[in-house]
């Protein structure tokens, strides 16, 4: 099939497109700069000859982009920071997804929306189950990827073939300088060789397992369905042995309590909103909403996607060892 990918200058764009040209699928991108998809799909050995220059908020650039096309996977998304960011993010990420999603529906093509476990996500929650309900969110790219999750699953409600997909801690090596989220968090931790917290954990989703959960549904054509892109729940315990191996570097545990982190996220918060911190430079990733994300990781429901895709999440070692080699290479380390 022709599958067009949206996000293919990102980092979980650019494994998803290796993941479908691995598959025998043809792809096609949507983007706003051919030259950094050059620079990360391109990198990974992906022909990015197939693209259509726009943006996923231009209706008629996504139009252009799905014609010919069987389905899309949506991996594009903004994520922004400081004054105006919460409408930005929402504006932005729904009217995408009514552009890229809904087009692709109106179709009849099959779609693939990524969404994020953010969508999901309360204080409190052990386990994370495709069935939960949208949450509100806990912080503004929360609620932005609630927005949008509201809008999937009731166009799926309706009857579309619509699949959303909800990763967690996505690592892994780069495609080409593109790196994540995760892996800058894996840059940091082995910069300070310091890793706070007593009974936090991490969901290690390798972006290449990520991709093939991507290929498969596109591929296998099944049920639309919601599923749990979680990776392996690696305790701190665990993790800081891993990251010290991976890295060759030895590294602590900081056993500060989870509940302390918690209060310091929401002090910062508080300090925000009358003190400019992110204009000054002086924001830290200390927020409310990071910390409860960071000390209260849920158990993530892999099963579905083990047994009706067929993707089983590698080895995190093995994961957290890339990811430190290509950093490496990068120079960021």
């Amino acid at each position: 099939m022709v599958v067009l990918v949206t996000g293919g200058t990102g980092f979980v764009g650019s494994w998803t497109a290796r993941a479908l040209a691995d598959a025998g699928h043809e792809v096609r991108f949507l983007v706003r700069t051919p030259e950094k998809l050059a620079r990360a799909a391109g990198a990974l050995g992906v022909n990015t000859s197939d693209t259509v220059v726009g943006d996923i908020t231009d209706a008629a650039a996504v139009r252009r982009a799905l014609a010919g096309c069987q389905a899309v996977v949506h991996c594009a998304a903004v994520v922004a920071v400081g004054p105006g960011a919460a409408e930005r993010m929402e504006r932005t990420n729904l009217a995408g997804a009514r552009h890229v999603v809904g087009e692709a529906v109106e179709r009849g093509l099959r779609a693939v929306h990524v969404s994020s476990i953010a969508a999901l996500s309360r204080p409190g929650l052990r386990r994370l189950t495709a069935d939960l309900p949208v949450a509100p969110g806990l912080d503004a790219y929360g609620a932005s990827k609630a927005a949008v999750d509201g809008y999937v699953r009731e166009l799926a409600a309706q009857g579309a073939p619509v699949d959303l997909t909800y990763p967690t801690m996505v690592m892994g090596p780069p495609a080409g300088e593109q790196v994540g989220e995760g892996t800058e968090g894996v840059a940091k931790a082995v910069r300070v060789r310091l890793v706070p917290g007593r009974e936090a954990a991490w969901n290690i989703c390798d972006v290449r397992d990520l991709g093939r959960v991507h290929a498969a549904i596109v591929d296998r054509r099944l049920r639309p369905a919601r599923w749990v892109a979680g990776g392996v729940h690696v305790r701190l315990s665990e993790l800081v042995p891993m990251l010290a191996e991976a890295s060759g570097r030895r590294l602590w545990q900081l056993p500060v309590p989870d509940g302390l982190l918690r209060a310091v996220g929401r002090a910062q918060d508080r300090v925000e909103r009358v003190v400019p911190l992110e204009r000054w430079g002086l924001r830290t990733p200390l927020t409310a909403a990071a910390m409860e994300y960071y000390t209260r990781v849920p158990v993530p429901d892999n099963g579905p996607v083990e047994r009706e895709l067929g993707v089983t999440f590698r080895d995190p070692a093995v994961t957290l060892r890339d990811a430190v080699a290509g950093l490496r290479e990068l120079g960021r380390l």
